[in-house]
C-alpha cells in the first residue's frame, strides 16, 4: 500500500480485491507521493474497491511494523467496512502490522510466516517529568486498546498479556502453529519454502526480538538502490555520498532531478547520524533510539553553531557602525584642517601703511573733544 506497490486488483473475473501492505505501516515521506502503508492510502484504497463493488477483500501483509496511530485507523477502517475482510500473512508480521492482520474475519497465515506482539514504545526525547508522565499514561492506554483488540479474536485469552510483555515488553515470535493456537489467526496456509521478505539492515534497525535461527532465511543480504541525481549538483559531491551510502556500488550517471529531490532529506538525516544502515528499501527510513539521539545532538550542536553565528554576523554589523562612525568624524575633521590656509601674516604692530601705530597719547593730542573737556577741567 505504498505509492510505487499499491497492490489493489482484480483476481481472475470474481468480485475479489487485494491490497499488499508490505514495508513500514504509516511512513509519512516528505512529500506525500512518498507516502507508505498509511490511514490516507488505506482510505483511498478502500474507495477504489466501493467503485469498483469488490464483494470480499484480501489484505497481504510483509511487515516489521511502525506507527501505531496509522495501524489501529486502518484496523477500523477495514473492520467497519461492509466487504468481507480476509487478512493473510506472509513472511514476518510483527508489532503495528499485527494491528491490521486482526481486522480480518479470515485471518490466514503461512505455515512458514512468523508474528510478533509486543508493547508500544516511542522516543520522547529530552522531556521533563510531566511529559515522561504524560506518555507513560499514553502509553498505557494504547497498550489497553491493543490489548482489547488482540483478545477479541483470541477470547479473552490470559496468556495474550503475558506475550505483549514477554522480553520487557518487546514480545516474542511464535510460529505459524503457536499464533493459531492463540487465536490471533483463524487457519494456516500452505507455501512451498520460506523466502527472504527483510534485508538484514532494516530488520537491525527494527529492536525487535532476534529470529529463531531456523527462521534466519527470511534476511537478505538485499543493499538498498542508490538514489540518481540531477546533473546540475556538483559530481563530487553526489561520489561522496554514493560511497558514504552504497559503498560496494559503482558510481553511475543514470541521473533524475526529482530522484535527488526526494532523496536529499534522507542523505542529509543519514550523514547527520553517520550510519549507512539507517535507510533501507524494504522498511524505509528507519532509526535505532540509538540513532535518532545521535541526530537529536547533532541537530543541538548545529543549532548552538548557528545561534554563535548570528552573534558573530551581529557583532561584526555592530562594528562596522562603529568604523562607518570613526571615518565619518575623520572626514569631517579633515575637511575643517583642510579650509585652514597654508600660512599666517606676521603681526608687526604697525598700520598696514607701514607707518607706527598710534598710541593713547596721540589719540589725547589729536582728539579735540578730549581736548576742550581738559581745558575746562
Amino acid at each position: 500500500m505504498g505509492s510505487q506497490q499499491t497492490g489493489l486488483k482484480f483476481i481472475d473475473s470474481g468480485k475479489e480485491a487485494v491490497i499488499e501492505v508490505y514495508g513500514v505501516i504509516g511512513f509519512e515521506g516528505f512529500d506525500k507521493n512518498d507516502d507508505e502503508n498509511t490511514a490516507r492510502l488505506m482510505a483511498e484504497e478502500l474507495d477504489r474497491v466501493k467503485n469498483l463493488k469488490a464483494d470480499s477483500i484480501t489484505v497481504k501483509i510483509n511487515s516489521l511494523g511502525g506507527d501505531v496511530n496509522h495501524a489501529l485507523a486502518i484496523h477500523d477502517m477495514l473492520a467497519d467496512h461492509p466487504a468481507a475482510v480476509t487478512t493473510q500473512v506472509n513472511g514476518l508480521c510483527a508489532s503495528a502490522a499485527t494491528i491490521i492482520a486482526m481486522a480480518g474475519t479470515v485471518r490466514k497465515m503461512s505455515k512458514n510466516a512468523l508474528f510478533l506482539i509486543h508493547k508500544c514504545s516511542a522516543n520522547p526525547g529530552r522531556v521533563n517529568e510531566d511529559r515522561l508522565l504524560a506518555e507513560l499514561e499514553s502509553q498505557r492506554t494504547v497498550n489497553g486498546r491493543l490489548l482489547a483488540i488482540y483478545n477479541s479474536v483470541c477470547g479473552d485469552n490470559k496468556d495474550v498479556k503475558s506475550l505483549l510483555e514477554a522480553n520487557n515488553g518487546n514480545g516474542k515470535w511464535l510460529t505459524a502453529a503457536e499464533t493459531l493456537d492463540f487465536g490471533f489467526i483463524t487457519e494456516i496456509y500452505n507455501e512451498s519454502a520460506k523466502a527472504a521478505c527483510v534485508s538484514k539492515a532494516a530488520f537491525a534497525l527494527s529492536d525487535l526480538p532476534e529470529l529463531p535461527e531456523e527462521y534466519s532465511g527470511f534476511l537478505s543480504e538485499e543493499q538498498p538502490a542508490a538514489p540518481t541525481f540531477g546533473e546540475e549538483a556538483p559530481q563530487s559531491f553526489l561520489n561522496a555520498i554514493r560511497e558514504f551510502l552504497f559503498p560496494a556500488q559503482k558510481s553511475t550517471n543514470t541521473q533524475n532531478t526529482q530522484t535527488m529531490k526526494n532523496q536529499f532529506p534522507l542523505i542529509a538525516s543519514v550523514a547527520a547520524i553517520g550510519d549507512e544502515t539507517a535507510y533501507a528499501k524494504e522498511s524505509g527510513h528507519l532509526f535505532s533510539d540509538k540513532q535518532m539521539q545521535n541526530l537529536e545532538n547533532q541537530l543541538k550542536e548545529f543549532s548552538e553553531l548557528k545561534n554563535n553565528h548570528k552573534k558573530l554576523a551581529d557583532d561584526k554589523a555592530s562594528l562596522e557602525n562603529c568604523v562607518s562612525t570613526i571615518t565619518k568624524e575623520r572626514d569631517d575633521l579633515k575637511a575643517i584642517v583642510d579650509k585652514l590656509p597654508g600660512s599666517t601674516t606676521n603681526v608687526d604692530g604697525k598700520d598696514n601703511d607701514g607707518k607706527p601705530a598710534d598710541t593713547f597719547a596721540d589719540w589725547q593730542r589729536n582728539n579735540g573733544y578730549y581736548q576742550s573737556i581738559s581745558k575746562e577741567l
